[in-house]
This record gives C-alpha cells, structure tokens and sequence, in this order.
C-alpha cells in the first residue's frame, strides 16, 4: 500500500468520524437533521476502508502524464469562465448568465460550435429556471439587464 493510499484512507476515516460524531449530536429521528450527516459518515467509513483494504494483485499502477500546455489553458479558461460567472450573475441575471457560461464551457470543453454551444445553453438555463424559479419559486438573480430572472 503506498503513503497516499494510507493517508487518504485515514483521512476519510477521520472525516466518516466527524460527521458520526456531528449526526448524533444533532439527531432528531429518522429524517431530521442528524440523518444526512450519519449518511455521510456510513458512505465516508466505507470509502476509507475501501481505500485503506490490503489489495490481493500486486500490478503497478501507470504514471499519470503531467497535463500539458493546452490543457492547463482549458483548465484556466473553465475556472475564469465561472470566476466571471460569479461576479456578473448579479448585473446579468440567471437566464442571460447561465447561458453565456454554458456556452463557453461547451466551447472550451466540447470544442462545439458557439451557434450549438448557445441553442445548449440556453435550452438548459430555461428549463432549471422552469424547474426552480417557477414551479419550486426558487429566487434567482434578475439581473439589470432583463426584467425577468
């Protein structure tokens, strides 16, 4: 087993601990608010011993390749994209801005045309405000720009 392994396997140990220990301080009955983080530590435990289990095979893993250049630009474009997305969902609103950045994450990830990557971003910006600004009437940002959000 190697040090990565026993220090993840520990790690999530740790974590699966803290939520058990969070659960039952907060615990109100089935459903109530100490049922999710027992869930949480159920899933934790079972990872961490997944990961710190002694494997019967003895085949070396491959090395992973260091990303290259272009993709450490797409890795910068996706996290400038939603850096963006942050700080002019308010000015632009849900719809307008949701759009614009699916599109570009269809543009940098898919390298799909702008024309599909909008006909994309907009189908699925309309459809969740459907499902949580109108039927669950979830606030979304409205923007300046549009009346609506």
């Amino acid at each position: 087993m190697k040090r990565a392994d026993r220090i993840l396997g520990i790690l999530l140990a740790l974590l699966a601990l803290f939520c058990f220990v969070e659960g039952i301080r907060v615990w109100d009955g089935v459903g109530g608010t100490g049922f999710i983080p027992l869930l949480l530590g159920v899933v934790f435990a079972l990872l961490g011993l997944g990961v710190l289990a002694p494997r019967s095979y003895n085949q070396e893993t491959p090395s992973i390749p260091w990303p290259t250049k272009g993709v450490w630009q797409q890795i910068g474009s996706i996290f400038l994209s939603l850096v963006l997305y942050i700080l002019l969902l308010p000015w632009v609103g849900y719809l307008l801005g949701t759009t614009f950045l699916l599109t570009a994450l269809m543009r940098v990830m898919g390298r799909v045309r702008w024309g599909y990557g909008l006909i994309f971003g907009g189908v699925v910006s309309a459809i969740t405000h459907v499902i949580f600004k109108i039927w669950l009437s979830m606030p979304f940002p409205a923007g300046i720009l549009l009346p609506f959000g």
